[in-house]
């Protein structure tokens, strides 16, 4: 089963780096749409379908099910004009923080949130013109990138930041 879920991440992957990089319109249904090629196979009851119950992520609860389909709105709105504004490593690093922790702060679906998290983040450094860099932390860096997850959930963004501009060569 991970090996399949690999390779549909990297076919997602794949398809994006063939579009054109202004093309890419972040939205509740490009969210969905990726959501719903990643888990249609295993779950197709609720493939693409945001979360209808609480859940609990480590400490981390997520806003509640209700909230998901405007927090994911105002995501994309605020993703678009953030995108606007990036002119250097510093302020591209505290973007993909920010999208980074934000995506995974709503947690908007039942599974696969890592998942889709990491092909908005590949998504988000193509339209900004970045060569492709590997979103998922490692094995030996997993335990910062919680703690830096953790870290943004308590307002402090500049952990995530830093993660991000290691991975950036910056």
């Amino acid at each position: 089963m991970a090996d399949r879920l690999t390779a549909k991440v990297a076919d997602c992957i794949d398809e994006l780096l063939d579009a054109e990089p202004a093309a890419i319109a972040f939205s509740t249904d490009w969210l969905r749409d990726i959501h719903r090629r990643l888990a249609a196979e295993l779950f197709p009851d609720w493939a693409g379908s945001f979360r209808a119950t609480d859940v609990q992520v480590g400490s981390h609860l997520p806003p509640p099910p209700h909230d998901v389909p405007v927090r994911i709105r105002d995501f994309c709105l605020d993703l678009d004009e953030r995108l606007r504004h990036v002119t250097d490593v510093e302020s591209i690093a505290g973007l993909l923080a920010w999208a980074d922790w934000r995506f995974q702060w709503i947690h908007p679906f039942k599974d696969f949130n890592g998942r889709v998290g990491r092909i908005l983040l590949v998504a988000i450094g193509f339209r900004l013109g970045l060569p492709p860099v590997d979103p998922a932390a490692t094995a030996d860096a997993r335990a910062a990138y919680f703690d830096a997850l953790r870290a943004a959930d308590a307002g402090d963004i500049g952990p995530l930041k830093e993660l991000w501009l290691s991975r950036l060569g910056g």
